[in-house]
């Protein structure tokens, strides 16, 4: 029997509901790169932006502008701290994810968060959103106390560190095959795949994984799981 939940947040429990490449054309202007095209600048910032390791938007600009050849203004933490916070306040629960988290937390469920992508820009969004408080860990990869993308292994043992349980109690919900679920199942946990929709995910999923299109679905689900 499962005792814990370990949630993904992009594409799972939020989505991104803000124009990116809007964004990304304001940080172009903002940065000066008027001599690069935006489609190449877009590419460039998106590769920054998943590199592995301790990463904050800003650390990416600055990647850009050193592969660009161009000299960082001395204003790049606040262009960086600036566009963090207004990605932040783009992304937006999914429905029933507030519901579901409440009732989980209410019902002494222990939760984590388990989430790729710089830290600056991850934990505005987890501000925006006000969900800290119903989980026991935190875990952003581009936090230098984590500094690991899934599906490395070492993000999936501090979510076990922090959960204080072992990885055969804990499921793991989220909607990247490779990321979420061939991570989570190669260190151990149960896994749920989420496919919001049905966009055809079963398919991918690996054998014996559950696959659930809702919110709805899943709630159900961990009721079994977790016997609540």
């Amino acid at each position: 029997m499962a005792k814990a939940v370990c949630f993904d947040l992009d594409g799972t429990l939020a989505r991104y509901t803000g124009d990116f490449q809007a964004l990304a054309a304001l940080l172009r202007s903002e940065l000066m790169l008027h001599m690069c095209d935006m489609n190449s600048f877009y590419s460039t910032l998106s590769t920054e932006l998943t590199r592995d390791g301790a990463l904050t938007l800003e650390d990416s600009l600055r990647r850009v502008l050193d592969r660009l050849e161009q000299r960082a203004p001395a204003d790049l933490d606040r262009v960086a701290a600036d566009a963090a916070r207004a990605y932040g306040e783009d992304v937006r629960l999914l429905p029933g994810a507030k519901e579901l988290l409440e009732r989980l937390d209410a019902a002494g469920v222990k939760m984590a968060l388990l989430t790729n992508g710089p830290e600056d820009m991850q934990k505005a969004a987890i501000n925006v959103l006000g969900v800290a408080r119903h989980f026991r860990a935190i875990l952003v990869s581009g936090d230098r106390d984590v500094a690991a993308r899934k599906p490395a292994p070492r993000i999936f043992s501090l979510a076990c560190t922090g959960l204080q349980m072992v990885p055969e109690q804990i499921v793991m919900v989220g909607d990247n095959v490779e990321a979420d679920i061939g991570g989570a199942l190669d260190y151990g946990l149960q896994a749920v795949l989420m496919d919001h929709g049905g966009t055809g995910a079963p398919d991918r999923a690996p054998a014996g994984v559950p696959v659930v299109t809702s919110l709805a679905e899943l709630s159900g689900l961990l009721d079994e799981l977790l016997q609540v």
